[in-house]
């Protein structure tokens, strides 16, 4: 959650308990159509800090899911590459250090 969106959610809360107050504050004053009001907004209000926690949450999990797509395109690159840069058997099978010098292919050789 950013500070802004922490910022929002206390606003909604306190504006929630506030509201709430004046509908009970209402209530005892016998403006009970007031206080039903102010009832009705403080539960939106509350609906909106949900909103708030759940479009946060939304939020938290689409970053997590473009940084794991991102990381996995570098290690299918880094895979394709290393694929590419195959050239014998034995190649394969010393990861690199060594190759087979009558069957060997490799592209830095010259022909």
């Amino acid at each position: 959650m950013t500070g802004s969106t922490r910022a929002l959610c206390l606003g909604y809360g306190l504006a929630a308990l506030f509201l709430g107050h004046c509908a009970a504050a209402s209530a005892r004053a016998d403006a009970w159509w007031y206080g039903v009001g102010l009832f009705v907004a403080s539960l939106l209000l509350l609906g909106a800090l949900g909103r708030e926690f759940v479009a946060a949450e939304q939020r938290r999990a689409s970053s997590l899911r473009a940084e794991r797509a991102a990381r996995l395109g570098t290690w299918q690159s880094q895979a394709r590459a290393d694929l590419y840069d195959g050239c014998c058997e034995r190649w394969w099978t010393s990861c690199g250090t060594e190759h087979d010098t009558t069957h060997c292919t490799r592209k830095d050789q010259a022909a």
